[in-house]
Order: structure tokens, then sequence, then C-alpha cells
């Protein structure tokens, strides 16, 4: 099935790289089949300081946008809203577990306006847990101290979005995930640099304004 991809405000993704690029039948019903086109990026900046820093290499950062086409073509309804807004829920805390993040839970539901139409807007938390690099030494120079081992394995709040809506004749679903805080234990020079590198509001706030570029893309 050709699916277009979706639509991507690249210009707000400096800083990001494009790591996947998917087209699949996400699932289908009596009444439907489903096909989505789903691309992800990765935050580049704060991985690479962070990496250069201490050894540790993870993608501290990530954001998708699917667009999801029905085949049979049918305009958007109650019905079909609700079953494309269940299905990505699951989808995107699969994705999660993908990615390594556990106790992923849902902190907030919310209709909001995306781009010029009315969306779903969900809110979850969760934790990832990374090792500690394996080396003793980190890339800058600094030893590994006895007491980072007692701690070494990094665990790490995580906050993801996610945003379901309809838009020329499509749902679009867009969302992503980074840190909520300060990691909450690990090897000294790890928690110093996560913590450098990324400030957790600030991030919460960029998938935000993603998610509604993204809408604002779809509008136009």
């Amino acid at each position: 099935m050709d699916v277009p991809p979706p639509a991507i405000p690249r210009d707000r993704l400096t800083g990001w790289e494009e790591t996947t690029a998917t087209v699949e039948e996400a699932f289908s019903t009596p009444l439907v089949t489903v096909y989505t086109h789903t691309i992800v990026f990765e935050e580049t900046a704060a991985r690479e300081q962070i990496r250069a820093a201490t050894g540790c290499d993870h993608p501290w950062q990530f954001f998708f946008v699917s667009r999801i086409r029905l085949v049979p073509s049918r305009e958007p309804g109650g019905v079909l809203t609700a079953l494309v807004r269940r299905k990505a829920d699951a989808g995107f805390t699969d994705r999660l577990a993908d990615r390594g993040i556990e106790q992923v839970t849902e902190r907030d539901r919310q209709e909001r306006p995306i781009g010029d139409t009315t969306g779903l807007l969900a809110t979850y938390s969760g934790r990832v847990r990374l090792p500690a690099p394996a080396t003793d030494t980190a890339p800058g120079g600094s030893d590994t101290t006895a007491a980072d081992q007692t701690t070494a394995t990094l665990v790490v709040p995580i906050t993801a979005i996610l945003g379901v809506w309809a838009a020329a004749g499509d749902y679009h679903v867009a969302g992503g995930g980074v840190p909520a805080d300060s990691p909450d234990s690990g090897p000294t020079a790890v928690v110093d640099a996560v913590t450098d590198a990324i400030d957790p509001p600030a991030a919460r706030e960029e998938i935000l304004a993603l998610i509604e570029a993204c809408g604002q893309a779809t509008s136009a």
C-alpha cells in the first residue's frame, strides 16, 4: 500500500536525525484496513555532548510522526476516531517498551487543539535503566570512583507525549519521549553530564511544539 509520508516541519527539527522510516499494515478490522507511514527522529546534539563527556551513548530524546490511511477510505467519525486513538495508545506504549522505558503510566489525557482541529493529547511517565559505560575512565578523563560503581545503573525518569488528530482525510499521530528530570541514580559523571546537557522542561515543551507544528503542517 502506497501511503504518503506524514507532513513534517523539518525546519523545526534542526539538531534531530531521521533514524527510520516505515510503511506497514498496522491492523485490520471487518470495516477497514489501517496502514501507517512512520518516520522517527532522535536528538543528536545533547546525545553527542553526553557521549563525548562520559562514553555513555543513548538516544535520550526521540520524536516520531505517522500518517494513518484507512482502506477503504472513510471520513473520520466517532467510532473510527475512538478505534484509532486506542490503537495509537497501544502502539505508543509498545514503542516506549521497545526503547527500554519501564513502568509506563498514563498521567493525563485531554482534548486540545492540534493545528486547526481538535485532537487527543496524552502524557505518560516511565523510567529507563541503563548500564554504566564499560570503561573506568570517560573520554573526558574523569575516573569512575568506587562510589560511582555502587550506583552503576543509570535510572532516568521519562516524560512521553502522544498526539492524535484527523486532518486532510487521514488520521495523524505524533509524539516523543524526553527525560522528565535529572537521573534518579547512576555514576556521578553520567548524572552530571545528562543534567548539564538536557533541560527537561524545555525538552518537554519542544515535543509539544513539534506536535503542534505537525498539526499546522497537516492543516496547510
